[in-house]
């Protein structure tokens, strides 16, 4: 497979790490507010309420956080996989490839998903920082897809070379 492909891919992994730091960083900072504490805040004079209530649950944003997670733990083992690809003469096998592709494709449309109920509830009262984290959120989904096109290409590779093989 080309070098630059991999290169390239390599690249964007590292970039998509860094970016769910920057991305869980933004989601620590959303303020939560439970149920009941939502019918105390109710029950308080109006000088105690927030400025707005968030209409992400625990649940949700714990989901959201959690797949970022795991999103970065599958751009490390993609920024391995490749270095090992290129620097050393290790070879990506088919079912690792396969894995890869498949893991990467159930992440990027769990990222897409986390992203547009992000996109729906504005967590933040700045436009910007609504606009900052659904950006870095599209970035991180973006990215995970060229790493999925990255290893069904060499699934392809892989698999025609053993059809020429005769396995």
């Amino acid at each position: 497979m080309c070098k630059g492909l991999g290169f390239t891919t390599g690249l964007v992994a590292f970039c998509a790490f860094l970016c769910c730091f920057g991305a869980l960083h933004m989601l620590n900072k959303i303020p939560h507010v439970d149920d009941d504490d939502e019918e105390q805040l109710q029950s308080q004079s109006l000088s105690c309420k927030p400025l707005f209530v968030l209409d992400l649950t625990s649940v949700q944003l714990l989901y959201i956080k959690w797949t970022l997670v795991l999103t970065i733990f599958y751009n490390f083992v993609v920024m391995l996989l490749i270095r090992a690809q290129y620097l050393t003469h290790f070879d990506i096998n088919l079912v690792t490839s396969n894995a890869m592709l498949l893991i990467g494709a159930a992440l990027c449309l769990a990222i897409f998903v986390d992203t547009g109920l992000l996109h729906e509830r504005l967590p933040f009262v700045e436009s910007w920082c609504n606009q900052f984290i659904v950006g870095f959120m599209y970035l991180i989904a973006i990215e995970v897809c060229i790493s999925v096109v990255f290893f069904l290409i060499h699934s392809c590779q892989c698999y025609f070379q053993l059809e020429q093989r005769g396995y």
